[in-house]
């Protein structure tokens, strides 16, 4: 394929892909992508002014396994889900202050697609099992933008041996689902101008190739 030839062909196959929907670097899940965990504290709101006490970059498990264990928690992901337990080697009980003690999970390597809604799925009690919702914690403490989702604890507690109004040791867990926006579809038209620009430059080499053959 001579200079003349590849330019030729490149001057029709760019415009065309330009064309196409660029597939997503982003995914709709955790599994292999890398993000980053923080547990810190923010008096107005973690979206403000958000105060990282640790943190770490972790990688999704496709299996389930344990990705990080921070300020006495394991996160854990597989697939859209993810879950924070409480490793009940101490108890705690958080007071309501500040406005906002707990956890933000990041994207900010641009490996997730935008994240669109979250929710919290251990809502029903099963009794006498671990993994419950973590006493005192609301489905309305989790919030999300695009990259970010927070998981506010200032109002969770947990304590091994159960009290009047308090202490359920099976109540240690925070399970979300996560809903990512979904790769675009690209419309058929769109393959159809592919494949005919390519069959044109396939004709035009053909063809020059015969010219010179002759």
């Amino acid at each position: 394929m001579n200079k003349f030839t590849k330019r030729f062909g490149l001057a029709i196959v760019t415009p065309l892909l330009a064309l196409a929907p660029a597939a997503y670097a982003a995914t709709s899940t955790f599994d292999g992508n890398t993000f980053k965990v923080e547990y810190g504290v923010s008096a107005v709101g973690p979206a403000t002014d958000f105060f990282s006490l640790s943190q770490a970059d972790v990688t999704g498990s496709a299996g389930g396994v344990e990705i990080a264990n921070m300020s006495g928690w394991k996160i854990d992901t597989m697939g859209n889900n993810l879950s924070l337990t409480w490793n009940k080697a101490d108890d705690f009980m958080n007071s309501g202050s500040p406005a906002f003690i707990g956890f933000k999970i990041s994207d900010t390597g641009n490996q997730l697609a935008d994240i669109i809604g979250t929710s919290v799925t251990n809502t029903t009690y099963t009794p006498s099992t671990y993994g419950n919702l973590l006493e005192g914690f609301m489905s309305s403490q989790v919030t999300f933008d695009a990259n970010n989702i927070y998981v506010n604890l200032n109002t969770a507690m947990w304590h091994e041996t159960p009290m009047a109004s308090m202490g359920d040791p099976f109540r240690d867990r925070v399970a979300l689902s996560v809903s990512f926006q979904a790769a675009p579809i690209p419309e058929p038209e769109t393959y159809a101008m592919l494949l005919a620009g390519l069959g044109l430059m396939g004709g035009i080499i053909r063809r020059r190739q015969h010219n010179r053959a002759t």
